[in-house]
């Protein structure tokens, strides 16, 4: 794989000095510089939480609780360049947490899964270009919530939230080449799942 632009890799360099200096603040006392952080993460941590929990109302509440345990829990945060991961880390246990609560009591048998959006899961050349757009989305998106919760989790770091390699292997503590066979398959387990359903060898 090609490393990104050098200017790509500043950005992201100062976006994560930025991020150590307001974790350093935080912890010093200083509120407003954790809701700078929440502005910075907000958005990433409410399509994790909506990508589990598919309403808007939920993820939101959801997405909430995550940052209220995290202003909670930052004063044991050791190293503060490594908020960005382990903010993910700790989302990643909610969700996992508020998706099995509510899977015990059968919310998901009546909630729509249609709120799920997935960018680049299937190639342009795949069998279900012929679909409608919407009818293909739709499909993506009863694919992916069907899945097990390992590749399920993985496709939603990765494809959903367009984490590295590397973030995703901090998040679930793997190593980096573990991320990327589970990656392949997960992604090799949905392919065959669109091929099933549309009947194409």
């Amino acid at each position: 794989m090609n490393n990104p632009p050098e200017h790509l890799q500043q950005n992201d360099t100062g976006r994560g000095t930025e991020i150590a200096k307001l974790v350093q603040s935080c912890q010093g006392g200083d509120k407003q510089a954790f809701n700078r952080l929440v502005l910075l993460h907000q958005t990433r941590i409410y399509n994790l939480a909506l990508n589990y929990v598919k309403t808007p109302e939920e993820a939101k509440d959801l997405a909430q609780d995550i940052f209220v345990t995290a202003y909670r829990a930052l004063p044991s945060l050791r190293e503060a360049d490594k908020f960005s991961a382990w903010l993910n880390q700790l989302a990643m246990n909610h969700c996992r947490n508020r998706y099995r609560k509510l899977q015990r009591r059968g919310y998901f048998t009546s909630t729509s899964t249609d709120d799920i959006i997935v960018p680049e899961l299937i190639a342009t050349n795949s069998p279900d270009r012929l679909l409608e757009r919407n009818e293909r989305d739709s499909l993506v998106r009863t694919i992916i919530a069907a899945m097990p919760a390992a590749e399920k989790e993985i496709i939603i770091l990765r494809d959903l939230q367009e984490l590295s390699y590397e973030e995703i292997s901090e998040t679930l503590g793997v190593p980096l080449g573990t991320v990327k066979s589970k990656l392949n398959r997960a992604r090799h387990t949905f392919k065959n799942k669109i091929k099933h359903l549309l009947g194409t060898p």
